[in-house]
């Protein structure tokens, strides 16, 4: 630098300031720095509250297998698939609120989950008298919580807060998945995260699924389940997620960001499928099925776009905004590898607490 003195101040200042654009990179560079550091303590405190909860978990050992009858016919093999989507666990939907048409709380889902086993199950010994059935999928399509953050009254709309929640119904999963093991040489769990377990404002794909509390139900119970050796886990971070069954591709969504207008839609709905074939033609990942949840209701369209019904059933949200009479069900579906999807058992859990 030359002698400042003698200078003019603009002439000092052009000579020592820093431009504009190092003021930038060197402000870009201090933010990357600290929400790099933010991103490193955020990481370190999940990994050590996910290693304390770990720790206390009771891990499940694996039950005898319960064999059956092998059929003498010569039917092909059967693939069942087990949705288990809009749980909906801790909220709480008073019968009075609903004209007597609906209820749900901790214990109404508790009585659901175990009733989805015992028909499942049921279900499946059905088709054994003609049909082999080996292995299992559970598709688990979102929405386990309502997701209020605070307890509140119970009138207000939830039974437990989300840190008493999240445990809970990961041991209950768990217990689903550990109850059906016995009776299958395999099971697949996929598990796909839905919009209430965001924890921001912003559209689910904006949050990342590991940061969804959906996802923690699945970590916690693969964590418990981690001695059933004849189950296996899927745990895509993306919001939809193609699925092999009997050399089926079905595409799991739990909302396909749909957008809805005061009725569930369903153009809209099928005009977003037919986006997605057209964006993956020719990349593998395409499909022939598509399963969502979201809409709480069960529909089918174009034949192969299944809209899957709720566990929770009836809410107030369902029944004066979707306009739609919801019941209390899950879906038990049954593939062929030559005939692709053949039957839909609906799992009715209307009467499960009573």
């Amino acid at each position: 630098m030359s002698d400042p003195i003698g200078m003019t101040r603009e002439e000092f200042q052009a000579a020592v300031d820093p431009s504009p654009e190092d003021m930038s990179t060197e402000q870009h560079i201090r933010a990357l720095t600290a929400e790099n550091n933010r991103l490193k303590r955020q990481t370190g405190a999940d990994s050590r509250l996910f290693a304390a909860v770990r720790d206390e978990l009771t891990i499940l050992e694996p039950s005898a297998p319960v064999s059956y009858a092998v059929p003498s016919l010569a039917h092909d093999p059967l693939y069942p698939a087990l949705i288990v989507t809009d749980v909906h666990a801790e909220e709480v939907v008073l019968a009075e609120e609903m004209e007597g048409l609906a209820h749900h709380d901790w214990n109404v889902c508790q009585a659901r989950m175990s009733m989805t086993v015992e028909k499942t199950l049921e279900l499946v010994n059905i088709q054994r008298q003609a049909s082999v059935i080996e292995e299992l999928q559970i598709w688990s399509l979102g929405d386990w919580f309502n997701g209020m953050i605070q307890p509140q009254e119970g009138a207000y709309g939830i039974s437990m807060p989300m840190p008493r929640a999240i445990p809970a119904v990961s041991i209950a999963f768990a217990h689903m998945v550990a109850s059906l093991a016995p009776h299958f040489k395999r099971i697949k769990v996929v598990g796909m995260c839905g919009n209430h377990g965001r924890t921001t404002k912003k559209p689910v794909f904006k949050a990342t699924a590991d940061r969804n509390w959906d996802m923690a139900v699945y970590l916690v119970a693969q964590a418990i389940c981690a001695n059933l050796e004849n189950v296996a886990w899927e745990l895509p971070n993306a919001i939809m997620h193609v699925s092999d069954i009997a050399g089926w591709n079905a595409l799991l969504t739990h909302s396909g960001e749909v957008n809805m207008n005061n009725r569930t839609p369903y153009y809209p709905i099928e005009s977003t499928f037919d986006q997605e074939h057209k964006a993956r033609r020719g990349t593998g990942k395409d499909f022939t099925y598509a399963f969502m949840g979201h809409w709480h209701h069960w529909a089918i369209l174009d034949n192969n776009i299944v809209l899957c019904p709720s566990m929770i059933g009836a809410n107030q949200f369902s029944r004066f905004r979707l306009h739609k009479r919801s019941t209390p069900e899950q879906l038990l579906t049954f593939f062929t590898e030559k005939h692709g999807m053949i039957q839909m058992q609906p799992i009715k859990l209307l009467d499960a607490d009573r």
